[in-house]
């Protein structure tokens, strides 16, 4: 009885010890991720602590934390989109180069372009209204009327227009 209670013990114990291992997979060394994989993500996001600088050339050590992380999803089998989407959940859309062309932030891609066609229209009319405007009537030169005064501001009227 105790030689079986002993290879029962032994058998639960193997097989709990290959569920645990099957449940957290080390990858193969050779499966390590290179550094232009680890780019290509970190290209696609941008550092939290600087402002406007990419993931991929930053050097700040949460920058090198990040492509740390990038790298351990990569061994993981987890691809680009989905190590993206991880980021976002816990960073928030700040992390993004590009904000999704979804929601809120449609009106940061519509915008702009609907700016510069009202803008162009309203210069369309403009120019269209000050080419219409006629031409300023050239008469011939006044008759000198003797007095200096008002030949002077005659003078200067025609000048004007």
């Amino acid at each position: 009885m105790k030689r079986i209670a002993l290879l029962a013990s032994v058998m639960i114990g193997l097989w709990l010890a290959t569920s645990a291992s099957a449940q957290t997979p080390t990858p193969p060394p050779d499966a390590r991720p290179s550094a232009d994989d680890v780019n290509r993500v970190a290209a696609n996001l941008y550092c939290p602590v600087c402002e406007n600088e990419p993931l991929d050339v930053c050097q700040t050590s949460a920058c090198v934390q990040w492509k740390a992380q990038i790298a351990q999803f990569l061994a993981e089998g987890k691809s680009e989109s989905e190590i993206v989407e991880i980021f976002v959940q816990r960073y928030g859309l700040r992390v993004l180069g590009e904000p999704p062309a979804t929601g809120a932030t449609l009106i940061l891609w519509i915008g702009p372009i609907v700016a510069a066609l009202v803008g162009g229209f309203f210069v369309f009319r403009i120019m269209r209204r000050m080419s219409r405007r006629p031409a300023p009537a050239t008469s011939a030169p006044a008759q000198p009327s003797g007095d200096e005064y008002i030949d002077r501001v005659e003078r200067e009227l025609q000048q004007r227009l």
